[in-house]
């Protein structure tokens, strides 16, 4: 029998029926890291308990690649301009916000969610908070941006949230000075599938080299991510000419594709290598599906974000493949990287020092072997999915017990 309270005059379920709903907002501006990190943790959460169901504001065809048993809505959106991460609040909520807010609610009650649950940062999931308001849901914001605390509104609006998830010690400190109490956070670093980095046989490994025209003995350097311009891939083609000094042979191959309508940036980089007459030296190698194979391929991956890092789940992932990686020791990397040890940490934005670097690892393969291997034990310690599943279905778990659902309503 459902156990019902009555509250307000209405009733109120305090026992969720089992799977519950989770409804997934994913509202970002391209397929990447946040989008990816969402998809492999729904592989691990347990179906019996939770169903999900994943509203998208993108119309991309890489959604096919969630599990068969999630059920996905396309609900387009408007977006802002700008990179998404100086644009203050203010000007992000208009109708369009209040509008996409009414669409939420009504598609939450439509599939009876039990709980929402919005996949990046607070700025983008503004209409999510409201949404989550108006359909009397616990909402969960799995924060993956380092947050601001530049508006009372966005100090109001976190009121409305039941849960954060930070995913790195900058994020929780961000969401701290924002004035969440720290009994609402709870830490949970990015997990990876362990068993999709596995490493790949030889003729794998030679088949791609030769596709991208590699030699077999040529340096590899790999930097992977959306590209944009605080991701930094400007400042590694800036590095290319002192590494070809020491390393004539070597090959950079950039990874990611613009945020739709955002290709800007990608064609100022186009000009850069044309201009440099880097274009034998750097491939542009778009989107991809097997991020690790190029990764193994490598002889080092860089990360390079000119602002502070969130997580940076190449990161981890260059370690999962026993690659050096090369990051920038600004955000959240320094408290991933032990530095020289699991992979090494640079200056943002100073590409003589990362050129030093990867001069360095370059020309070391027993350094690439030490550290890759310890790099390796270190992702299987801290930061497998299994991990990061657990701590989110036992954030879900508790915020749908009855009491947690009585004290939502009546508050």
């Amino acid at each position: 029998m459902e156990s019902v309270h009555w509250a307000r005059g209405r009733p109120v379920n305090l026992i969720p029926k089992r799977p519950a709903t989770i409804l997934y907002l994913e509202t970002g501006v391209g397929f990447g890291g946040a989008v990816i990190s969402l998809r492999t943790c729904l592989e691990h959460l347990d179906e019996a308990c939770f169903r999900s169901v994943v509203v998208r504001s993108l119309d991309d065809p890489k959604f096919a690649s969630f599990p068969p048993a999630v059920k996905t809505i396309h609900l387009p959106r408007r977006h802002h301009g700008g990179n998404g991460r100086s644009c203050p609040i203010w000007q992000r909520l208009d109708a369009e916000i209040f509008r996409y807010a009414h669409h939420l609610a009504r598609i939450a009650r439509t599939e009876r969610a039990d709980l929402i649950y919005l996949n990046n940062d607070f700025i983008a999931n503004m209409a999510g908070v409201i949404a989550g308001r108006l359909a009397g849901c616990p909402v969960v914001l799995h924060e993956r941006n380092i947050p601001s605390p530049d508006s009372r509104l966005a100090v109001f609006l976190t009121r409305w949230i039941s849960r954060f998830l930070a995913i790195s010690g900058p994020v929780r400190q961000g969401l701290l000075d924002l004035g969440v109490a720290p009994e609402r956070i709870t830490m949970v670093p990015e997990g990876l599938d362990l068993a999709r980095y596995a490493a790949r046989d030889a003729a794998q490994v030679k088949a791609l080299r030769e596709r991208l025209g590699v030699g077999p003995e040529d340096p590899m350097v790999v930097m992977a991510g959306m590209i944009m311009d605080w991701k930094g891939q400007h400042v590694l083609i800036q590095a290319v000419p002192s590494v070809l000094a020491v390393h004539p042979r070597a090959r950079f191959v950039l990874i990611g594709e613009a945020p739709p309508g955002r290709d800007d940036y990608l064609r100022a980089l186009q000009q850069q290598v044309n201009e440099m007459g880097l274009a034998d030296a750097v491939h542009f190698a778009g989107y991809q599906d097997d991020v690790p194979l190029f990764m193994q391929a490598a002889d080092a991956v860089v990360h390079g974000s000119i602002s502070p890092e969130p997580f940076g789940r190449v990161v981890i992932e260059a370690m999962a493949m026993g690659t050096p990686i090369l990051a920038t020791d600004i955000g959240a990397p320094p408290e991933i990287i032990r530095d020289g040890e699991t992979g090494f940490l640079v200056a943002p934005g100073q590409p003589m020092a990362l050129a030093e670097v990867l001069n360095r690892v370059l020309g070391d393969t027993d350094l690439r072997t030490r550290m890759g291997r310890a790099a390796m034990e270190e992702v299987a310690r801290k930061y497998s999915v299994q991990r990061h599943a657990g701590l989110i279905q036992a954030v879900f778990d508790e915020l749908l017990t009855p009491d947690f659902s009585l004290n939502l309503y009546l508050g």
